[in-house]
C-alpha cells in the first residue's frame, strides 16, 4: 500500500466570519491511500482554534503502519489521525464494493435539508449580497452566523433573514454571554428562528446560568457545537442542550462519530452532523452519518469550494449521496 499526504489550502469565495474570527483560507489535511486498483482518501480539519498543525500531522503519518489498528496521535496530530481513519474507511467500503453508508445499512431517502451560512456581515449590503447568491442557488434553508458582540446589529441581521420568507437558524458560536443570550433568544422565537446553535460560552455553568435566566419560557432548540468536545461533554449538556453538532474532527474519525450518535441519542439530546471548512473529501464523510441526523450542517459546494474530489451532490438544499463504492469520491472539474 502507498500511503500519501498533503497540506492542502481552501481558499474561500468570500471572508468567512464568525465570532472566532475572520478567514479567508483554510488549511486541511489530505491522506491517500493506494492499493491495487483502489484509492481512497481522508480529511483532517485544521480550524486555528484547535491545537493540530499540518507539519505535527505529516511527521505522525510517516511514522504510522499502513495497516493494522490505528494508533493514538498526540493532540498535534489528531487531524492526521482523523484523515486516516477516514482514509481507511473508504477502502474497507470500496474493497466491499459498497457506498460507506449502505454498507452501514443506512438509508439515505430522507434526509433533513442542508442549509447555506451566511457569515457575519459587516454591511447590510454584504448581507443582501450573500442573501442573493443563496438564492440564486436555490437553498431552501438559511444559517446567520451571529454572535459579533453588537447584539443590535445581530438582531437586525436576524430580522432581515427572517424577512426573506426562508426558514433560518442561528449560529453565535459561543459569541455571546448568557445574559446576553437570554436576551436575543427571545427575540429570535418571536422571529420562528429554527434552532440556536452554540448561543453560549463553551463551559456547561454558562448553559446551566442560561437556562436558568430563561426559566420557564419556551424558546427554539438550543445546540451545542463549541460545547461538545469530547465524549464526556454529551452527559454533561445532557438536561440542558436539545441537541448537540456532532463532527467527526472532534469525535476522533467516522467510527467515533457514529458512536456519539448513538450515546446522544440515549441522553435524549437530538443529532446535527455538521462539518468545519472541509474539503469534498471531508463533507463527503459527514454526509455518510447524514441518515442518522435531525439535522444537517453540511456546507453545499456553492458556499465552500469542494475540491478536488468530493463525493456527493446537492440541489435545492437537499444532499444526496453517491451510490459509488466508499465515499464515492470522483474529481471535481
Amino acid at each position: 500500500m502507498i500511503v500519501e499526504a498533503e497540506k492542502f489550502s481552501i481558499r474561500l469565495r468570500r471572508p468567512f466570519r464568525i465570532a472566532h474570527g475572520t478567514s479567508t483560507t483554510r488549511d486541511t489535511l489530505l491522506v491517500h491511500l493506494r492499493d491495487g486498483d483502489h484509492t481512497a482518501h481522508g480529511e483532517g480539519a485544521l480550524p486555528p482554534y484547535y491545537p493540530s498543525t499540518a507539519e505535527a500531522g505529516l511527521d505522525w503519518l510517516k511514522i504510522v503502519p499502513a495497516e493494522g489498528d490505528i494508533p493514538d496521535a498526540p493532540p498535534m496530530a489528531a487531524a492526521a489521525r482523523v484523515a486516516w481513519e477516514i482514509a481507511h474507511q473508504d477502502l474497507h467500503a470500496q474493497r466491499a464494493g459498497l457506498p460507506l453508508w449502505k454498507m452501514w445499512g443506512l438509508d439515505p431517502s430522507n434526509l433533513p435539508p442542508c442549509p447555506t451560512t451566511l457569515s457575519i456581515p459587516e454591511t447590510e449590503a454584504e448581507l443582501q449580497e450573500a442573501l442573493a447568491e443563496a438564492f440564486a442557488d436555490g437553498t431552501a434553508l438559511l444559517k446567520l452566523k451571529s454572535g459579533s458582540g453588537d447584539l443590535a446589529w445581530d438582531e437586525r441581521c436576524a430580522t432581515m433573514v427572517e424577512a426573506t420568507g426562508r426558514p433560518f437558524s442561528v449560529d453565535a458560536n459561543a459569541g455571546w454571554s448568557p445574559a446576553e443570550a437570554a436576551r436575543i433568544i427571545p427575540v429570535l422565537a418571536r422571529l420562528g428562528v429554527e434552532f440556536v446553535e452554540q448561543p453560549t460560552g463553551r463551559d456547561p455553568a454558562a448553559w446551566h446560568e442560561l437556562r436558568g435566566l430563561l426559566a420557564a419560557n419556551p424558546t427554539p432548540p438550543l445546540v451545542a457545537d463549541e460545547s461538545l468536545q469530547t465524549r464526556e461533554d454529551l452527559r454533561a449538556l445532557a438536561g440542558v442542550a436539545d441537541g448537540v453538532n456532532i463532527k467527526i474532527l472532534k469525535a476522533g474519525g467516522l467510527t467515533a462519530a457514529r458512536e456519539w450518535v448513538t450515546l446522544a441519542r440515549s441522553l435524549g439530546l437530538r443529532v446535527m452532523i455538521g462539518v468545519m471548512v472541509e474539503t469534498g473529501i471531508g463533507r463527503s464523510a459527514a454526509a455518510q452519518l447524514a441518515p442518522l441526523a435531525d439535522w444537517l450542517d453540511i456546507d453545499p459546494p456553492t458556499s465552500i469550494p469542494v475540491d478536488p474530489l468530493c463525493g456527493f451532490e446537492m440541489s435545492k438544499g437537499r444532499l444526496q449521496l453517491s451510490h459509488r463504492p466508499g465515499l464515492g469520491l470522483k474529481s471535481v472539474p
